[in-house]
């Protein structure tokens, strides 16, 4: 019979593969903690509002997921919307099916286990959970560029990084929530791979490679710092088998399936396809110089000159066959003037999104902060160190700075990249401090000797001080990241727009055209169920011309062009008064024809706008019933100095072609809704004209605050609305009724 004594001996020699150090156990809770920091940080608005989504695109990405789960996967590579971009339409395979296609299979996986939750919860939590899972991706990195303490550093950075949060809190359910976890994932996978020089993980991370190529266009930025990369090695003669298995293997299987989803047909000879092929080539030729160098009495030298003259011609001739027969496509505009931000001018349309705007440095240093300082430091570090893997480091950091600055969005992808470097600078420099405190001499152990060198003693004092400005630093990181969520934590739907998408849901039908700004495409299409001319995906230049024109020209003249194109309703919004410039000069570049031009409509030199703009449509429209004090206002702010006296001949006493609907202004917002009248002595229309811009989507809507499932929104109680309306669509269901004296617009989905 076993004693007691014995099988306590037992159970202690089986407990001791779980033992871990203090050290060790303190990491993973620190680690731990970091990750419910992220998360907690992330889940703010769920925690103050319910389950919501936020923002633009999210409602189009929350609707193509419905459209999966209730017609399958192939309705997104097959249908056109005919309500969007009228009369045209919309394909949706223009669309990322990423995003759509992890929430549908997560969705329907819980679903098929017991699990019943409604898709909003799905769609509201994919972000936190994928941006904090990021966060767990940084840590990896950096552990594997420098250690576990650079690692912890870098991971709270990316916690409470503001440029991260902003595309990973709750609600966000757009490409970048899953996007950003898959670049890092790549990254991550693609370090690893190259220092084991494991195929296995080449193929794990090309897989990730090519679910990023179905999820975000910032895949382009992964296939080009890779290229980038090795090609740095081969220049500096540090590239090794090991890099060249994970670049050929990874690439080439992304490659494989980017080039599958519709949205990228053509990618394999467009520009950054030729670049990662190229890429791919001077690999094999490094590596079979390697191999003929031993049969070449030149060596590698000779072999490496032969391989690469013979190749450089076999790619010039295929470069110049699939140029003359058109199938080498150029690198998108959009995306050639992210990398030279001097191109932006030539696209007003892609430039009128603040978010494509360069980034001042005050908005990079708000949505990085610390990192910015820290960053630069592991640059340093990775020239001392001399090890390949280095090199990757220090273009991460130049990059993520690079385009940063070039485009205010990208701050989502420098985030993360510049938190990694800002954790390695930090570990970098408190190393000599740590040893201080753990009482490790750096200069020697032997008294005299240190005094002869000068270091008479440990500098705990000097280390204490460094600790506590890193920690003084972190905690304004922190308090920087709680503003930002604080911010971020709500819905921005206003009630203004409220008023116009119920009158528009109860009044109009689908099949109602209503013209506004793009901005507001997505909005009036979802919310008010009615067709819109363009919306936030539109990338028909001409057709965002046309609405322009629309817009700016005088009544008599944009009557006759809204009756080509069967427009029912006029949505206007106040802030449109700021953004008409953009409306002059996408008409101007894109539907020249109407006679809409830049000099005619705005004066350049002092950044305001000339008469003709006070007798357009847009003018017209918001400024009808309004004070004179208010229009007084408007005159002064926006007109140019010569007609600043002239504001009362700007006020329409009465409009031919409109008919006020509804007038709805808060204290920061003015929204109207016209219906258009024909008069019978309109000239006949014709019918608009096909054009030849490629038709494409990435779509954007906004969104009603929710909980339980459904979309919920108080609305202003003076609007006259029934006892009880309920509306019935093919995806959704409308609900207005009144509780505890507030009326509540409730959307089933």
């Amino acid at each position: 019979m076993i004693s007691l004594a014995k099988l306590i001996d037992t159970i202690k020699n089986a407990l001791s593969v779980f033992r871990v150090s203090k050290e060790t156990l303190l990491h993973i809770i620190s680690l731990l903690g970091i990750f419910l920091i992220a998360f907690i940080a992330r889940l703010y608005p769920v925690i103050a509002a319910g389950y919501s989504l936020r923002a633009y695109d999210t409602f189009v990405q929350y609707l193509s997921t419905i459209l999966v789960e209730k017609h399958g996967l192939s309705y997104l590579l097959t249908k056109v919307d005919f309500n969007t971009w009228y009369p045209y339409g919309r394909s949706w395979t223009a669309l990322y099916i990423g995003i759509p296609l992890f929430a549908a299979l997560i969705h329907q996986f819980l679903l098929s286990i017991g699990v019943n939750v409604e898709l909003i919860v799905i769609a509201t939590l994919i972000p936190p959970f994928f941006g904090s899972l990021a966060v767990l991706v940084v840590y990896a990195i950096a552990n594997e560029l420098k250690g576990r303490r650079a690692a912890l550093f870098a991971s709270f950075l990316a916690a409470i990084s503001p440029g991260m949060i902003q595309r990973t809190i709750a609600g966000f359910f757009d490409n970048e929530s899953i996007g950003i976890f898959l670049v890092l994932l790549t990254l991550w996978l693609f370090i690893v791979a190259s220092k084991k020089g494991s195929v296995t993980i080449a193929l794990i991370g090309g897989l990730s490679l090519g679910l990023l190529g179905w999820t975000w266009g910032v895949y382009r930025y992964l296939y080009g710092l890779l290229a980038l990369y090795v090609v740095t090695l081969i220049l500096i003669r540090k590239l090794d088998s090991n890099v060249a298995i994970a670049y050929s293997v990874m690439v080439g299987l992304g490659l494989g399936m980017t080039a599958i989803l519709p949205r990228n047909y053509g990618i394999i000879l467009s520009f950054e396809g030729i670049m990662a092929w190229g890429t791919l080539a001077l690999v094999l030729i490094d590596e079979f110089a390697s191999y003929f160098s031993q049969v070449l009495a030149g060596g590698r030298r000779e072999a490496y000159l032969k391989l690469l003259v013979g190749s450089s011609i076999v790619i010039a001739v295929g470069v110049v066959y699939l140029y003359a027969t058109n199938q080498l496509a150029p690198l998108g505009a959009k995306f050639a003037s992210v990398i030279n931000p001097a191109l932006r001018t030539a696209l007003p349309t892609f430039s009128s999104v603040s978010e494509n705007q360069p980034a001042a440095w005050g908005v990079i240093f708000m949505g990085i902060f610390i990192s910015t300082l820290f960053a630069p430091i592991s640059i340093y570090y990775a020239m001392e160190r001399r090890n390949f893997i280095q090199v990757l480091l220090v273009l991460m950091i130049l990059t993520g700075f690079y385009f940063s600055a070039s485009i205010s969005r990208y701050l989502v992808i420098g985030a993360p990249l510049l938190a990694i470097g800002a954790g390695i600078g930090m570990d970098y420099m408190l190393d000599p401090f740590a040893r201080a405190l753990r009482g490790e001499w750096i200069v020697h152990r032997i008294k005299p000797v240190r005094a002869r060198l000068g270091e008479a003693r440990l500098p705990r004092g000097e280390a204490v001080v460094a600790y506590m400005i890193v920690a003084l630093l972190l905690s304004l990181s922190i308090y920087n990241g709680v503003q930002v969520v604080r911010v971020w934590g709500g819905y921005d739907i206003d009630e203004t727009e409220l008023k116009i998408f119920h009158y528009l849901r109860t009044h109009a039908s689908l099949e109602d055209v209503v013209l506004s700004w793009w901005d507001y495409g997505y909005r009036l299409r979802v919310f008010g169920n009615v067709t819109v001319l363009a919306d936030n995906g539109t990338t028909n230049s001409t057709q965002m011309g046309v609405v322009g024109a629309m817009l700016m020209l005088p009544e008599n003249k944009s009557i006759e062009l809204m009756r080509k194109y069967n427009v029912k309703y006029v949505v206007v919004y106040g802030v449109d008064l700021y953004k008409a410039i953009w409306m002059i000069k996408i008409a101007n570049k894109h539907a020249p024809n109407l006679n809409v031009t830049e000099s005619a409509y705005f004066n350049s030199k002092e950044g305001r706008y000339k008469e003709p703009f006070f007798y357009s449509v847009l003018w017209s429209l918001i400024v009808y019933r309004e004070s004179s004090d208010q229009v007084s206002n408007w005159v002064s702010q926006l007109g140019e100095e010569s007609i600043k006296n002239k504001a009362t001949s700007f006020i329409p006493s009465t409009l031919a072609y409109f008919e006020l609907l509804v007038s709805a202004v808060s204290r920061t917002s003015l929204v109207k809704l016209y219906k258009v009248v024909y008069r019978s002595d309109l000239i006949p229309p014709e019918p608009p004209t096909q054009n030849s811009t490629t038709l494409s989507t990435t779509g954007t809507v906004n969104s009603y605050s929710a909980s339980e499932g459904y979309f919920i929104h108080q609305i202003d109680t003076s609007l006259q609305y029934p006892e009880e309306t309920i509306e019935t669509h093919e995806l959704y269901t409308i609900l207005l009724k009144p509780e505890n004296h507030k009326f509540y617009s409730i959307l089933f989905l």
